[in-house]
């Protein structure tokens, strides 16, 4: 089978917190270069043999051949062994692939990392045992989303399936749907009776869940954006109604015939400076200038008003004065 195809893919690098992961991938890999590669990692090294027929005095049975005995096939068999170590060792960091040098064989490179990340036996037993306990329990965890308990359900069933426990569609679908929280219960009720668990997949009762969440995050969305619209508009109008308010009151403080004359005379510029204001805080100073020079030209008059009567009632005076005498 040609590889050329396959060529420009990537290795799996194994991390030794992913060694799960990374065996998964690792098979699917060596598959897609060669199907006869698993054939190495799981039966062992291909060795060519040849019968010895049975005689009086040797049963039959099996002998090596010799490499000049091979047939074409035979050796397309053994050259697969050293391509696949090549590829068992570039997935490998330095300290793993010298924990592994010495091996001599595909499957003991192999066998070895699975027992160093793997445990024994007694090992994978007791790990199977703690997995099908933390399946049993599988529940949503608080303020785990949607997702979130859907991605950690699966990693526990890539866990129990490289342990060989696997659970049955229906067995494990129930279980993802009883784990999800209250406000569920009725999508999942829907699901339970519309749908036959022992047919649908767990990825696509996690799409219809998925689903219906997207909906209603729409829809939230939607208010809320609505909600928002409405206060701008409402902080709008108040801004709006306030700066109207602020522009009256300046209207009638310059509408004021001796406002507007002490403005003339006191200030030639204060027009063309009260049209270039545009900020509330302007308009603010502009008023409170006014106010105070307006109070100033009334001041002023009051003391005009009493001179003048001063000046009536001295003249008043002197007139009673000369009629006496």
């Amino acid at each position: 089978m040609s590889t050329t195809k396959y060529e420009s893919m990537k290795i799996p690098i194994m991390k030794k917190s992913e060694y799960p992961t990374w065996k998964v991938k690792m098979l699917m890999y060596l598959e897609a270069m060669d199907p006869n590669y698993l054939d190495r990692i799981r039966d062992g090294t291909y060795i060519p043999t040849r019968i010895i027929e049975r005689t009086d005095t040797v049963p039959e049975h099996y002998v090596v051949k010799a490499k000049g005995e091979w047939t074409p096939e035979e050796k397309a068999h053994v050259h697969r062994e050293p391509k696949i170590k090549n590829i068992l060792h570039s997935s490998l960091d330095a300290v793993m692939s010298n924990r592994v040098i010495a091996c001599k064989y595909a499957k003991e490179i192999w066998d070895t990392l699975e027992t160093q990340f793997q445990g024994s036996a007694s090992v994978k037993k007791n790990r199977r045992a703690l997995l099908i306990q933390e399946y049993e329990q599988f529940d949503a965890r608080p303020d785990e989303s949607l997702t979130d308990l859907y991605d950690r359900f699966l990693t526990l069933l890539n866990s129990l399936s490289l342990v060989d426990k696997e659970y049955e569609t229906e067995d494990s679908n129930t279980k993802f749907l009883r784990a999800l929280p209250k406000e569920w219960d009725t999508q999942t009720s829907i699901i339970r009776h519309q749908y036959d668990l022992n047919t649908v997949s767990l990825d696509e009762v996690y799409g219809m869940l998925r689903t219906h969440d997207l909906e209603v995050q729409q829809r939230k969305n939607k208010k809320s954006s609505k909600a928002k619209t409405i206060a701008l508009n409402v902080e709008a109008k108040s801004k709006g109604k306030a700066v109207e308010v602020s522009r009256r009151k300046s209207r009638i403080v310059e509408s004021d015939p001796d406002d507007s004359s002490s403005d003339t005379d006191g200030n030639p510029d204060a027009n063309t400076d009260d049209d270039s204001s545009d900020s509330d805080m302007e308009e603010m100073v502009a008023m409170i200038v006014r106010g105070f020079k307006k109070m100033k030209f009334r001041k002023a008059r009051r003391q005009g008003n009493f001179q003048k009567k001063d000046l009536q009632c001295r003249q008043r005076q002197v007139y009673q004065e000369g009629k006496q005498g």
